[in-house]
């Protein structure tokens, strides 16, 4: 369903332009496009991608003010007036529910002098008025008054300072996307196959799925493309990052399965530098093991999915995937019977810093006591003093402190073992992407930086001519 398409602010959408979003945020790496980040056939990456504050200046306006990113979840604004603060590209949007059907995003930021109109995280709202000079906007964005109308010319039109209006943005299984560039290809194209997936988790029931609480939000002194490539297709660093936690609770993985992957695992690619990588329980175990989802809430599956799709979830351990560029999200055993799913959003806000926002998502229809536990383990296993994440942090952190450093810059990060697998994709896979085995290789990882490479050395002002298919 498309939620707000401008197609007639003119002035707003060349304002607005990625052109002319370059020219303001400033292009420090100059007009030409730089050299590869990405030896494609060697299986290096510079680590200056991972560092480079020229680098994420490029990012802004080569990717992040011109690509679909991942706003919210339409169920953080339930009812007419609630809204939510998020970043699209460079620019903060209020991001608000302006009636019962229909969501619209807005420039966090008055048209007189600049001011955010709205400094909190989300809340509700009646207007939108400036705390600098008090210029008030209705909640679809049109001027109320800037309490000094009288002052101006008789024959100024007031409605030229209208809210800027976030020029494409829509949603798909409940997940809000929005785009500054007016002219970017249409939304169902840049999701493309991964929807089916993201289906299968975030619009499985009929219902759908809710958010339980607020975002958790913490910095983080890494890049962040080492989140979404953790995300993607990481399988290599839970035996040795992770060894803390499964040695906490080994008894119970090991009998429950958790430790080794099944047979049928692997990681799927799709167009536009998307992935994810399917875990499997291992064959062989008692029956009760394979009791992944909830018995009740499977049922309801039936009534929403596809067989294909509820044959990819039956044993599924986990999955964990990322959505170009940086909307990451899991589906992961709380206990038996029980699945959380989690939605996490890697923010730059340098080439060494990030922002993380998490979510934690269960289907509406679940039980309060499902609901409430599902919530605890995600916090306790993937929140900010997540046992997992802390793992992850401390090492991310470590690696780009480590990389920063012109010593540092003469030495590429290895991706070699992608190389012998990215030109066999197999061969029996039904479902939606291309898939490949084994799923603990850095093909997904390898994939997701050769089109990172593509849309950063693009031309500026132009598309890349690759577009991703076909790898």
């Amino acid at each position: 369903m498309v939620l707000w398409h401008e197609k007639t602010a003119r002035e707003n959408r060349l304002m607005l332009s990625p052109a002319n979003l370059q020219a303001l945020v400033g292009d420090m790496m100059g007009s030409t496009a730089p050299e590869s980040f990405v030896d494609v056939n060697g299986g290096f990456v510079k680590r200056e991608a991972f560092t480079s504050d020229e680098v994420f200046r490029r990012e802004l306006t080569h990717i992040f003010d011109r690509c679909w990113i991942f706003l919210g979840h339409e169920s953080e604004i339930p009812g007419v007036g609630d809204y939510v603060i998020r970043q699209l590209g460079s620019a903060p949007v209020i991001v608000v529910r302006t009636d019962e059907n229909a969501v619209r995003g807005f420039f966090n930021s008055c048209r007189h002098r600049g001011t955010k109109l709205c400094r909190g995280e989300a809340g509700h709202a009646e207007n939108f008025v400036c705390p600098y000079h008090g210029w008030s906007y209705r909640i679809d964005g049109g001027l109320i008054t800037t309490t000094f109308d009288q002052h101006f010319p008789n024959d100024i039109d007031l409605s030229q300072f209208d809210l800027i209006p976030v020029p494409r943005l829509e949603t798909r299984y409940g997940l809000i996307f929005g785009c500054w560039d007016a002219d970017v290809m249409s939304l169902d194209d840049h999701i493309g196959d991964v929807g089916w997936y993201l289906e299968a988790f975030f619009d499985r029931t009929p219902g759908g799925m809710e958010v339980l609480g607020p975002a958790h939000r913490w910095q983080v002194a890494a890049n962040w493309k080492v989140g979404a490539l953790n995300f993607i297709g990481d399988s290599q660093h839970v035996p040795t990052t992770h060894a803390g936690p499964i040695a906490l609770d080994r008894v119970r993985a090991a009998k429950e399965g958790f430790i080794n992957a099944g047979q049928d695992s692997f990681q799927v690619l799709t167009d536009e530098g998307h992935g994810c990588t399917l875990t499997y329980l291992a064959p062989g175990m008692p029956k009760e093991n394979y009791e992944t989802h909830d018995a009740t809430l499977e049922r309801l599956y039936r009534k929403t999915l596809q067989s294909d799709q509820i044959d990819m979830l039956h044993n599924l351990r986990v999955c964990v995937g990322n959505v170009f560029p940086h909307m990451s999200f899991i589906e992961t055993q709380v206990k038996r019977g029980q699945k959380a799913v989690i939605i996490r959003l890697w923010q730059p806000t340098s080439g060494t810093q990030m922002e993380v926002l998490s979510w934690v998502f269960a289907e509406r229809e679940a039980s309060p006591e499902y609901r409430d536990s599902v919530l605890r383990n995600g916090f306790h296993n993937f929140g900010a003093a997540g046992v997992f994440e802390q793992d992850d942090m401390e090492l991310w952190i470590s690696a780009t402190a480590a990389s920063n450093n012109p010593i540092a810059a003469q030495y590429p990060y290895s991706f070699h073992t992608s190389l012998p697998y990215l030109d066999k994709p197999v061969a029996d896979y039904d479902w939606p992407g291309r898939a490949y085995r084994p799923q603990d290789t850095e093909v997904a990882q390898f994939a997701f930086m050769r089109f990172w490479d593509e849309k950063i050395c693009s031309e500026a002002g132009e598309p890349s001519e690759a577009d991703g298919r076909g790898r």
